[in-house]
């Protein structure tokens, strides 16, 4: 059995228009995190964050936000922290 590599899945509401350019930005910053839409109708992501990039994922957020670069960008919950999927 292999061992999960823990990380942190977060999960947002944001416009749905920016989703594609929010999962540029996160593909640009080195790939800190993977953006999965959950709901394009509803603007839900799950930003799936490596367990050793957490706080630059949160600087990012940070940035998108206070940068005025997103008009929203709203933290729901942690849904969970393995990365495999069902």
């Amino acid at each position: 059995m292999r061992k999960l590599i823990k990380g942190r899945n977060l999960l947002y509401r944001v416009d749905p228009r920016e989703i594609a350019f929010i999962n540029a930005i996160f593909e640009w910053y080195h790939e800190i995190a993977t953006v999965r839409t959950r709901s394009s109708k509803e603007g839900l992501i799950e930003l799936w964050v490596a367990p050793d990039f957490y706080d630059e994922a949160m600087k990012a957020v940070e940035y998108l936000k206070e940068g005025g670069f997103v008009t929203k960008l709203e933290f729901v919950r942690e849904v969970g922290d393995d990365w495999w999927r069902e």
